[in-house]
């Protein structure tokens, strides 16, 4: 049997492209400002010490505890809301707030391999390894790892398999050596079913932040995005608005990549201006995604 290659993206920020992308992520802003703080803190130990030094010279006992953690955080929850898309351009705004360089690295959808024995946890290591090896002294890492219930599902689960308990067992291990290594490292786990993700890894968490669908004033924001640039009146806004809710919540991605998409190109096709009665057309036609109970079904 091969083996396959293992191969990380990367992308290095600041990043024009990501600074645009990220800006572009509506709805999220709660999501957007937690991660970027909790990751600034997590990599940047001066600014702390600057911190203690100012309120409390003599010292306190909860400090001593911010420096023993694991730099791992947890983007969970439903399809199309945003998760791998802020893990993907955070880089930008975390370098400007750090004032040092970012790079991204982000695993494969293959990270699994072949299926040898020792595979997973061999290419757990070399991801992990690779990272440090691409990092300079005053540079920081992001480790994404999408869909990270392929390799940190919990070993109590029936049908886990011995090669999944033992990448698991890995996986454990690379975390917990991410301080040692004295690298600035903080690893993003991904995951649509953060319930089926082993206790150890939820237990070194540092930040675990839910996305949701948009409903109420989230959905309105999204919705008033949409228009930008077209005017329209407040009761066709209410009949657009009724649409959107009149069934199960749309996702992020359903309304702007699908919804905002189709309006666009029919527009296009009759040759007219795109207006609110056209999105409200598309949108009434539209199947939202399934949510993830339905999918599990």
């Amino acid at each position: 049997m091969v083996t396959t290659a293992l191969t990380l993206t990367e992308i290095k920020h600041p990043d024009q492209d990501a600074e645009i992308s990220y800006h572009q992520l509506i709805g999220i802003d709660e999501q957007k400002t937690e991660l970027l703080k909790n990751l600034t803190f997590l990599l940047d130990s001066k600014r702390i010490d600057k911190w203690a030094q100012k309120h409390h010279n003599e010292g306190i006992s909860l400090l001593l505890h911010l420096d023993t953690g694991t730099p791992l955080v947890i983007l969970s929850g439903e399809v199309g809301c945003g998760k791998t898309a802020l893990a993907q351009t955070i880089g930008t705004p975390l370098a400007l707030s750090l004032g040092r360089p970012v790079k991204v690295f982000e695993t494969p959808s293959n990270i699994r391999g072949s299926g040898m024995v020792g595979e997973i946890s061999n290419r757990i290591t070399e991801a992990f390894e690779f990272v440090k090896s691409q990092l300079r002294h005053e540079e920081v890492g992001l480790l994404i790892i999408d869909e990270a219930d392929d390799i940190a599902t919990s070993r109590s689960q029936n049908q886990a398999h011995h090669e999944d308990r033992a990448g698991l067992n890995v996986l454990i291990k690379q975390l917990d050596g991410i301080k040692r290594s004295k690298k600035s490292i903080v690893v993003i786990m991904i995951t649509n079913r953060v319930t089926v993700l082993d206790p150890a890894i939820r237990r070194r968490t540092s930040l675990h932040l839910v996305f949701e669908r948009p409903t109420g004033n989230k959905l309105i924001e999204v919705l008033r995005w949409l228009l930008l640039g077209t005017t329209y009146t407040e009761d066709d806004f209410k009949k657009l608005v009724d649409v959107a809710t009149n069934r199960i919540p749309f996702s992020f991605s359903d309304l702007i990549h699908r919804a905002g998409k189709q309006a666009i190109f029919s527009a296009i096709e009759r040759d007219v201006q795109f207006d609110i009665h056209i999105l409200t057309e598309v949108l009434s036609k539209l199947t939202p995604t399934p949510l993830l109970d339905q999918l599990n079904k």
